[in-house]
């Protein structure tokens, strides 16, 4: 009987871990939005990482732990192009962990909250184009 309780105990845990972590995040279902709209993911966007997590303010060295830059680009005309820039925090509390180490962000992050730019751990940051942000709202 007791081995029977250990095990349900350790399935129930394993099983609510399971849900809380997968549940944080909602970049598969933006990105999905985005591909479906006509964007593509840019890898391009790698190489300068670094450099926009700095331009935030991030102070801590452990800032490529914390957040990973999304460019999605729809070049199909002149009229309808778009550029989305997404920043997706690896959870929740690496996000807060940046807004309180970073007054930059932190107040980048409080307009942006006042905006339909935030969904779960992930920032939209930057959207030029007539459906860019639209997407990313809907997602």
């Amino acid at each position: 009987m007791k081995k029977k309780v250990t095990l349900l105990t350790v399935l129930l845990l394993t099983l609510s871990m399971l849900f809380a972590l997968t549940a944080c995040s909602s970049y598969g279902s933006i990105k999905k939005a985005y591909e479906n709209a006509g964007y593509t993911e840019s890898e391009s966007i790698q190489e300068y990482q670094d450099k926009i997590v700095e331009a935030l303010g991030e102070e801590n060295e452990n800032y490529e732990n914390s957040c990973t830059a999304h460019l999605f680009v729809k070049t199909e005309g002149l009229f309808d192009s778009g550029v989305a820039l997404i920043l997706e925090f690896h959870s929740t509390k690496a996000l807060e962990e940046m807004t309180e180490n970073s007054a930059t962000f932190k107040g980048v992050y409080e307009d942006l909250q006042k905006s339909d730019w935030v969904k779960e751990n992930c920032i939209l940051l930057f959207a030029l184009g007539s459906d860019s942000a639209s997407v990313f709202i809907n997602a």
